[in-house]
């Protein structure tokens, strides 16, 4: 008796699972008090992966955007995204939010008919909004706490949600049925299947690599600590998304992202507070040293040119460099009057 073929697995998805498992053992499931427990070792991973990016995935990135038409990037990233969205529909459904679902729908029909495939975003066009819903997002929406924050090696930032959420979604979502596809319809084996998948993934992260070539960029040469930046944007983008970014503003969890050094951060803002109150007192208190200045000249108590040091001092490190000029100008006034004086 022939044994039936065993069906595709990712690989990847099963050592995420192990992954996120032996941290969920490892920090217990309460939300911490800090966002990044592990932050120690989430830097190491960080870095390890940013050594991956520079040296293999920026270099063939950089070769695939000068050779790949920007018109034909965005067609790819349309088409993967067309194809996520039954598990957005389905994710809405399990959130409760009918509006989306009808939108998304529209949006999925439109893409897929008229788009040809996806590769065309058509929905976009005739002012049909992208909704991005995930199972991540989902189990925030029901209250589910974010845990850790997690830095994966080769795949990126989570948090132990959103990792959980992910392996929810590849189970059931495009790459699922692009199995159903290749090993049921099309009779490849279990191996050549996995293959097919692993490749489809990386391309697809090559080509929106090559999209944000730029911006990631920019961002590195922006950030002082590029780890806690991207940090930062992960953790309150995934927020957003969760409170569907309507009042993101007023709504984001106040613990969600904190300096390692509290009392460094309010020692710095009653800096700004104390800079920002003797900016807007300069202006007076300089031409107030100024006016002091012309009163002793006019008494003839000083020298020409002499003035009073100090006041000139405290208006330059008050900021007001009007201030200083306008003091050094008196004192030239001064001097080409006691001239005058001389010469009569």
């Amino acid at each position: 008796m022939i044994a039936a073929p065993r069906r595709p697995r990712l690989r990847a998805r099963s050592a995420l699972l192990a992954f996120f498992a032996i941290v969920l053992a490892a920090t217990g499931c309460a939300t911490p008090e800090r966002p990044d427990p592990l932050e120690k070792m989430n830097r190491g991973i960080f870095a390890f992966n940013e050594g991956l990016d520079r040296y293999a995935l920026e270099p063939v990135a950089t070769a695939y955007d000068f050779v790949v038409p920007g018109l034909v990037q965005d067609g790819v990233r349309n088409f993967f995204h067309n194809l996520e969205m039954p598990i957005v529909i389905a994710n809405e459904i399990l959130q409760a939010k009918p509006v989306r679902v009808v939108e998304d729908v529209a949006r999925f029909f439109f893409n897929t008919t008229l788009g040809i495939g996806g590769f065309i975003d058509v929905a976009t066009r005739v002012g049909i909004p992208d909704n991005d819903e995930d199972f991540g997002q989902t189990l925030g929406y029901w209250g589910v706490p974010p845990g850790p924050y997690l830095v994966v090696p080769i795949l990126g930032p989570y948090t132990l949600r959103d990792g959980i959420g992910e392996i929810a979604d590849t189970t059931a979502g495009a790459y699922a049925y692009m199995n159903f596809f290749w090993f049921d319809v099309v009779g490849l084996s279990t191996w050549e299947t996995t293959g097919v998948s692993v490749g489809t993934y990386a391309y697809r992260m090559l080509n929106l690599r090559a999209i944000y070539l730029e911006e990631i960029e920019g961002s590195r040469k922006d950030a002082f600590d590029y780890y806690a930046f991207v940090r930062n944007a992960y953790l309150s983008n995934r927020q957003a998304r969760v409170l569907d970014s309507t009042d993101s503003a007023a709504a984001v969890d106040e613990d969600l992202y904190e300096l390692d050094e509290e009392d460094d951060e309010e020692s710095y803002d009653l800096d700004l507070e104390e800079d920002a109150g003797t900016d807007s007192d300069g202006d007076s208190d300089a031409g107030a040293a100024v006016d002091e200045q012309g009163a002793v000249d006019d008494d003839g108590s000083g020298e020409a040119g002499s003035g009073d040091p100090d006041a000139a001092s405290d208006a330059l490190n008050e900021g007001d460099p009007e201030a200083v000029a306008a003091d050094g100008s008196s004192e030239d006034d001064e001097t080409g009057g006691e001239e005058g004086d001389g010469e009569d």
